[in-house]
């Protein structure tokens, strides 16, 4: 049988011929030859063989693990890539055995699943874990479906596993970096919200209450703006870092933004157990914080809420805890407060306060009133003491107890105090110009206002600006600035304000603490002697104390809240020289300070 080429028509055919031996009576007589043209049929053949090559190729260049299986799940054909992936070596070795003999125990049922569906015509997909060639275990996409003979049937089951390891990973990554803080690595407020409302859904379904805390940095902002925010980060950080020690694996916690963090306390919480949690990670945050060579005390306040004691809902649970946090900074901060139906009231007053105190600032509607300093003996002024007066668009003229809550917040007090100071020493100017006598005009500082640590600069440059001397002016703080965060600004404004000429006073004093070694250790003029001894002077002997002890220590002592002319007798008994109060007078506008301060005697009627 021989193949050849013949032209047929100037076209070239391929012939087969079989040529056999023509045998008469035992002799060959000659050969017999039939030719048939196989030309459609050989090029079919070498279509289907370059077919085969091309699909072969294919399926050995792909870096997909490619399978076919048979109906009963047995390995049939098996890509060189397979192999190396599965770890076969070749196909024939692994050809014949079950598929899912090649995945681990715990994703066969996946396996299972996938070709029984394949078996009934439908394709399936999942994705496993499966240790690779190496031992490292990836990931892999695997699509499972049928093969189907000319009739349709299901004859065979085809299957390809695709490495997702690395898109995994990326998945993986961006899940990561949308539920955490890039920062402190702690969970973010979108992951917060989701598990707080699964919180409430368990504690629903199992009757087992949880606890909610939310946290607040004391004067964050402080150390943004005197140490720069690299060092806020840090201490950002340190802060996460000690609460994820000091929490239990059972606990959520999360940084909900700025200097706000959260922790939800689960396992069967009651108030006794949120209260310890709390006071632990309040002890534990007061440490003091490494800065590059500065320790900062972190400080925090902690609002703290039960769910469903507390609320119904995620988001009412998570609001009371909110009013507890808010009860306590706008009480002074630190520690720890669980919410109470009263704080509800508290906070809306507050809110209200605050609300009152940035439409004051936004219409500039401050007007300073002063009340006169008197000197006991001759009804002479010696200064005045300027008093917050602000006018509401509806109620008119208003007194500081409106806007009380400002003065204990850092940014509300700062320009409530800045825009103060500006009348007043506008005032001061004009009282110059128009030669008043007036003495020293004092202005009360909110301790919060120290805390950018440029209160002496910034109240010597309003001064400045106008020409008014130092000498002319006093500033009166509490007790409570020497006791609370940034004491060492305080020290540092009010030592540059003494040596520039402006008197100090420490107002309220003997209802503190340490009241000796304020008198000694800072820069103190004036010694004023709160009202509420004042008041109850005839009985006790506490007054006689503090002016002796203050005239011991060269400071002048000035009496508050002198009311009746009794009150001014015994208190020149005592030794006490000046006062002030509704005996001689209530704060008035700066025009009562003009006219006052042409006769420079005040209620001379009550003096002699």
């Amino acid at each position: 049988m021989t193949d050849e080429i013949i032209p047929i028509r100037g076209e070239p055919r391929l012939f087969q011929t079989v040529k056999v031996p023509w045998v008469v009576g035992g002799d060959i007589r000659g050969v017999i030859g039939v030719s048939r043209d196989i030309t459609a049929r050989k090029a079919e053949e070498d279509r289907v063989r370059e077919s085969e090559m091309l699909y072969r190729s294919v399926l050995e260049a792909s870096a997909d693990c490619i399978v076919v299986i048979s109906l009963d799940g047995r390995l049939e054909l098996i890509n060189q890539p397979g192999c190396n992936i599965m770890g076969i070596g070749n196909p024939d070795v692994g050809r014949g055995r079950q598929w899912t003999d090649f995945w681990p125990k715990r994703v066969r049922s996946k396996i299972a699943s996938a070709l029984d569906a394949a078996r009934s015509g439908q394709a399936a997909r999942f994705s496993a874990k499966r240790p690779g060639n190496g031992g490292e275990a990836k990931w892999w996409d695997v699509l499972v479906t049928p093969i189907k003979d000319r009739q349709g049937r299901v004859s065979r089951i085809l299957s390809i596993c695709r490495d997702i390891t690395e898109s995994k990973a990326a998945a993986n990554r961006l899940k990561w970096t949308s539920e955490h803080d890039a920062l402190t690595t702690l969970a973010n407020r979108s992951a917060f919200q989701a598990h707080l409302e699964s919180a409430t859904i368990r504690s629903k379904r199992t009757g087992v209450p949880f606890g909610l805390l939310l946290l607040d940095l004391d004067h964050f902002k402080h150390v943004n703006d005197t140490l720069g925010h690299a060092a806020g980060d840090q201490l950002l950080q340190a802060v996460a870092h000690r609460l994820q020690i000091g929490t239990r694996p059972t606990d959520f916690t999360a940084r909900l933004g700025g200097d706000e963090f959260a922790i939800i306390v689960e396992q069967s919480c009651d108030e006794s157990v949120l209260r310890t949690t709390g006071d632990a990670i309040a002890g534990r945050l007061n440490q003091p914080v490494a800065i590059g060579k500065r320790l900062i005390s972190a400080g925090v306040s902690i609002g703290g809420a039960l769910f469903p004691r507390d609320g119904a809902t995620a988001l009412e649970v998570f609001n009371n805890a909110d009013t507890a946090l808010y009860a306590l900074k706008t009480s002074g901060r630190g520690g720890l407060s669980v919410f109470r139906n009263e704080l509800r009231q508290q906070a809306q007053r507050t809110a209200s306060q605050l609300s009152l105190a940035r439409v004051a600032l936004h219409q500039d509607s401050v007007v300073p009133h002063y009340q006169p300093k008197i000197d006991l003996r001759t009804g002479q002024i010696i200064g005045y003491e300027a008093l917050l007066r602000w006018i509401h668009p509806t109620r008119g003229l208003q007194g500081p107890d409106t806007v009380s809550e400002a003065f204990k917040d850092y940014e509300l007090a700062s320009k409530i105090g800045d825009l103060v100071r500006r009348h007043v020493i506008d005032d001061v100017r004009g009282w110059l110009d128009r030669g008043v006598t007036f003495g020293r005009v004092a202005v009360n500082a909110a301790p919060v206002e120290f805390l950018r640590d440029d209160y002496a600069e910034r109240l010597l440059g309003q001064a400045a600006v106008v020409s008014v001397p130092p000498s002319c002016l006093e500033v009166e703080v509490t007790e409570h600035v020497f006791c609370e965060r940034g004491a060492d600004y305080v020290v540092r404004a009010l030592s540059l304000l003494n040596r520039a000429g402006v008197s100090i006073a420490l107002d309220d004093f003997g209802t503190g603490y340490s009241s000796l070694a304020h008198l000694r250790d800072f820069p103190v003029n004036v010694v004023k002697i709160d009202r509420s001894f004042v008041q109850r002077m005839t009985k006790d002997a506490e007054i006689s104390a503090i002016i002796g002890l203050a005239k011991s220590l060269s400071l002048d002592v000035v009496a508050e809240g002198v009311e009746t002319e009794t009150q001014r007798q015994v208190l020149l008994q005592k030794g006490c020289s000046h006062g002030q109060g509704y005996l001689f007078g209530a704060a008035a506008d700066r025009e009562s300070v003009i006219r006052a301060g042409y006769g420079s005697t005040i209620n001379k009627r009550a003096i002699t």
